[in-house]
């Protein structure tokens, strides 16, 4: 028996789980408990102690003991050793034994190709299917716009509260700052840690800048101008980001009643009035910051403050929230580190993301990150009355035009947030009003459920949270195992291609098989040869840049895209182009997918391949999962043609120089875009060729692979590539 890493905190919590001490294991063992302590410390034991370790806590109860010496006899051979505690581990252990027969199988020579090449293919799929499983890490990621009451719902429903001796009012327990929205400055991380502390990712000193130049512009020109043009636009920062800006350079505004009247003072405001032009100004207030001093990164709870450890994380939070930490930087994300974060929730490493409250566009490129992780569970946040709220439709329609399949069981849900009465103002077919909260919910819940079938989105989990009323226990549960149901959902496709596999293995010598499995290929091949091409552009990548641009609801936000050649956190023009390219390919293909399936179809309604039928199944598997693949590059070749050109181009200087020129700025900028596009179409031939290219890797080649014994092999993971060369670098 040989130890792992594993071993001490297996052996620890075998041990606690019995409740019993250190002492009694060691004399069930028969050894001195010093070396039971060692154990647990984490020193090496020879594998006989350890062994006699095991086999007491075995005789003293614990149900595991026995399990986990197995497991550390047992050698893995091709996947990575998964923790004891995995939920899916004897999954684990069945692929690694598959891939293993795998391997003997491939290095007999005399097997028919089209059978090597599927089980090479099935092989493929299966480390992917296993690789996802062994790890324990997943997110659960909380979207909506702001003001809906996310971070509140998260405090409560993750107990993220400081004690209800401290603070009166409820809901000024929470952890997470809360508001009447545009209250936290960036994404928030909940995670395990190994004590109470906050940690901060800066921003990067680019946009740190980019971000203090926008606060003096606007500063600047409220005091040299009128910064509101005829059609009402106001040039301006978020009210979070000003607070903290001015919280970091000291420039607060305050109240003075001296004169006897109420009256506001902003000492920004006097300081760009001091300065002779707005480089000088910018220049004094990144000297009033200190910015190399900000270089402290974690900040860790000492319970020599006398404060309970949530109500100093509270605290920490806000102040670096608010940028009131003098060698904090301004950060692009905080984790909140909490010992025994979610060891309630199971064995999952569970990771809480409180996303910045959407404000104007809900079609950001971190959102959509988050969407397309597979280990990222999403749910969307809304108000009650309007539920499933306006980003949860947009986000939704998105998935439905741009991603390739549908959701996954357990990927997203919707979470709608009442405040104490709405529910009971919901009224029946016959007009009568609720009853009761709950009943309240249950209409609510068909209306949503009504609305979601409309824009064909079906099997969307719908709940509800009152924190005032509520009991959260249950809607935590209910959040937790939707990635209880992503797992289960992978541990299904790992066992239905092992079963693909060991059938294929086992029943090869009969010729039937054989003789099916070449049919197939030879079928696929005659579909595939008269089937190669994908069909033409259907739209440019960027036709919806310009209507985005002309609906978005604050010029302001536009204002800052424009400073920033069309890259900003909140509007990214190029994030937008590949999206677009992703829209149109997706169109494009699923004609395409659509008459791949009718073909398999008839392929498995054919009673002469009936043998071949898990072949099949597994073609249109992996069919799937090059349809994703291609999609995802295809949106990343739009955004890497299009960013350098973009970055550089002109057009930028002539967009932002349009601000306060009078109404219709958002249709000027539109308009200097729309023009640039139509003049610079080398780009989108470039697209264009990436699109094929990647059609032609991504989807063809590995079904080709399959059908035709003299395709070649791909270089890459698992034997086919995801990489294409952007034929916009290519060139250069």
């Amino acid at each position: 028996m040989s130890p792992n890493h594993q071993t001490p905190s297996v052996v620890a919590r075998l041990r606690a789980e019995l409740g019993i001490t250190q002492k009694v294991v060691a004399d069930e063992a028969k050894l001195d408990q010093s070396r039971v302590s060692r154990l647990e410390k984490g020193e090496v034991l020879g594998g006989t102690e350890i062994e006699s370790i095991l086999d007491a806590l075995a005789t003293l109860g614990s149900p595991h003991a026995n399990d986990f010496k197995a497991f550390l006899k047992r050698e893995w051979q091709h996947v990575e050793p998964p923790s004891f505690w995995n939920p899916q581990r004897g999954y684990l252990e069945q692929a690694d034994e598959v891939l293993d027969n795998v391997a003997l199988f491939l290095s007999e020579t005399e097997h028919p190709w089209p059978v090597r090449r599927h089980i090479e293919r099935h092989r493929d799929l299966l480390l992917s299917a296993s690789s996802f499983l062994t790890r324990l890490n997943h997110n659960i990621a909380f979207i909506g716009n702001i003001g809906v009451g996310k971070s509140t719902a998260i405090s409560f429903l993750f107990d993220l509260l400081v004690p209800a001796t401290t603070v009166t009012n409820p809901l000024k327990r929470t952890v997470l700052e809360t508001g009447a929205g545009g209250t936290t400055i960036c994404e928030v991380h909940i995670k395990k840690g190994p004590e109470f502390g906050v940690s901060v990712v800066p921003l990067s000193d680019v946009e740190m800048r980019q971000r203090i130049s926008d606060f003096c512009n606007v500063t600047w020109n409220s005091v040299s101008s009128d910064a509101q043009d005829p059609a009402g636009e106001i040039a301006r920062v978020s009210k979070e980001m000003d607070r903290a800006l001015r919280n970091m350079a000291q420039l607060n505004r305050r109240t003075d009643t001296a004169t006897g009247k109420k009256l506001t003072v902003d000492p920004a405001a006097d300081l760009a009035r001091s300065c002779e032009s707005e480089a000088e100004f910018r220049a004094r207030v990144i000297e009033r910051m200190l910015l190399p001093e900000r270089t402290r990164r974690e900040l860790w709870y000492n319970s020599a403050t006398h404060k309970h450890p949530m109500e100093w994380v509270k605290e920490v939070f806000s102040a670096i929230n608010k940028g009131q930490i003098g060698d904090v930087p301004l950060p692009e994300t905080i984790d909140l580190l909490v010992p025994n974060f979610g060891k309630s929730f199971g064995d999952l490493e569970l990771t809480l993301i409180d996303t910045k409250g959407v404000e104007d566009h809900a079609v950001r490129e971190d959102l959509e990150a988050r969407l397309k992780d597979p280990r990222t569970a999403v749910v969307f946040c809304s108000g009650f009355n309007d539920a499933p709220g306006p980003t949860t439709g947009a986000l939704l329609k998105h998935m439905r035009e741009t991603f390739a399949e549908g959701f996954d069981p357990g990927k997203a849900a919707i979470l709608a947030l009442p405040l104490s009465g709405q529910a009971t103002a919901m009224k029946n077919d016959v007009g009568d009003e609720a009853e009761s909260d709950t009943e309240g919910y249950e209409l609510k819940e068909a209306q949503i459920t009504e609305k979601l079938t409309a824009e064909g989105v079906k099997a969307l989990p719908v709940m509800f949270f009152n924190v005032i009323s509520d009991e959260p226990v249950v809607i935590r549960k209910n959040v937790v195992e939707q990635l209880t149901r992503m797992r289960e959902r992978g541990a299904d496709h790992l066992l239905d291609l092992c079963a693909a596999i060991e059938d294929l293995m086992e029943n090869i010598e009969q010729q039937a098989i054989q003789l099916a499995i070449e049919e197939v290929s030879k079928r696929l091949s005659t579909f595939l040869k008269a089937n190669r091409l994908l069909s033409a552009r259907e739209r440019l990548p960027y036709v919806d840049v310009m209507s985005t641009l002309r609906g978005i609801r604050y010029a302001s936000t536009l204002w800052a895209a424009t400073r920033r050649n069309g890259e900003y956190s909140g509007l990214n023009v190029v994030h937008m182009i590949g999206s677009g390219a992703a829209r149109d390919a997706r169109s494009r293909c699923d004609g395409w997918f659509k008459s791949l399936d009718a073909f398999l179809n008839s392929l498995k309604a054919d009673d002469d391949l009936a043998q071949a039928g898990r072949t099949i199944d597994q073609i249109r598997l992996s069919a799937a999962a090059s349809k994703t693949t291609f999609l995802d590059t295809v949106q990343q070749t739009g955004m890497e043609v299009y960013r350098e050109p973009l970055r550089q181009a002109p057009v930028w200087q002539l967009c932002a120089a349009e601000w306060g020129r009078g109404s219709g700025f958002k249709d000027r900028v539109a308009g200097h875009l729309e023009r640039w596009f139509e003049t610079e179409k080398q780009y989108l031939a470039r697209v264009e060729e990436g699109v094929t290219a990647s059609w032609e890797k991504q989807v063809i080649a590995p079904l080709m692979r399959l059908a035709e014994e003299s395709a070649p092999q791909e270089m890459g993971v698992g034997g086919y590539s995801n990489v294409v060369n952007f034929p916009a670098r290519a060139a250069e």
